[in-house]
């Protein structure tokens, strides 16, 4: 079953469903929660979706980790989902990616896998990680899924978290550690529930499988927030939560590079270090305000 959490962005929706032809059987529905801007275009995608569409309509924004937690909510609520494909509303899928996927689950006895994703130029610009070596110094190179497979093979590979614009998990898995946390709201809420995964679970990367994660092009002072957003998230997991300590080593280094992109500005230092004093030391993830109350970041 396939679950997306969408908001105000029908256009990349309907990219999405129609490059979800082609994954055979093993796709039965899509259930796609609206956290807003897309119920005017439910029949058109509706009509584009390869298989029955189940539309959930909150009336709020819940954001990305409220809203995949409602979407697999009603799809594990259908007796024969025994998969749920977790997806952002910019990837886009090619055909047979699906069966690629659960063919490289059942080799590595594995209860989530997620797919390399390569960006418009080709090249994989986001992935799980860490891998085992050579494949993590390999995958941070900038190469293109042919260059990596080339280089490290098509073999299962190990992580500990992954991004989820493409990612399958097995129903057992999602009902013995529960669903994403709604505190996270946005940004983080998949590292933090990957990491939850791969702490009771084999999870692993299927290099055979390739998508593409093309998200549209954002200005850089709307990419400076949203990475403050991550690096607020990251602290909240990695100190507050015992399964997201293994990430807790990989902090100075994303603050670092966030520091090194904004010219290691002052004004850029202490916006990275207030991320993390709200997130590791308030325990105040992005969307929560002071009452624990949910507001858009």
């Amino acid at each position: 079953m396939g679950v997306v959490a969408a908001w105000h962005r029908p256009e990349l929706l309907r990219r999405l469903l129609a490059s979800l032809h082609g994954q055979g059987s093993a796709l039965i529905g899509i259930v796609v929660v609206d956290n807003g801007g897309t119920r005017a275009h439910e029949a058109e995608l509706r009509a584009i979706s390869p298989v029955p569409l189940h539309w959930d309509e909150p009336g709020e924004n819940l954001g990305t980790g409220g809203g995949i937690a409602r979407c697999l909510e009603a799809a594990l609520r259908r007796p024969d989902t025994t998969h749920c494909w977790i997806m952002d509303d910019d990837m886009v899928a090619t055909a047979g990616v699906l069966p690629t996927m659960l063919d490289a689950m059942t080799a590595a006895r594995a209860d989530a896998v997620s797919p390399l994703l390569s960006d418009n130029q080709g090249r994989i610009a986001w992935f799980p990680g860490p891998l085992p070596q050579p494949a993590w110094d390999e995958i941070r190179r900038g190469l293109t899924p042919i260059e990596f497979q080339a280089r490290c093979g098509t073999a299962a590979l190990r992580w500990n978290w992954s991004i989820w614009a493409s990612m399958v998990v097995t129903r057992r898995a999602v009902e013995r550690i529960g669903l994403p946390n709604p505190l996270l709201w946005y940004q983080g809420a998949d590292i933090e529930y990957t990491l939850r995964l791969s702490a009771r679970f084999n999870t692993v990367l299927a290099p055979a499988a390739v998508c593409q994660h093309l998200s549209p092009p954002i200005s850089p002072d709307a990419c400076a927030r949203k990475v403050c957003q991550s690096l607020q998230n990251a602290a909240y997991t990695a100190v507050r939560l015992r399964h997201g300590r293994r990430i807790l080593r990989h902090l100075p280094g994303n603050h670092f590079r966030y520091w090194r992109a904004r010219g290691y500005s002052l004004r850029a230092l202490g916006a990275s270090l207030k991320a993390f004093w709200r997130g590791a030391v308030l325990g105040r993830p992005v969307g929560v305000d002071r009452a624990n109350g949910y507001q858009s970041p």
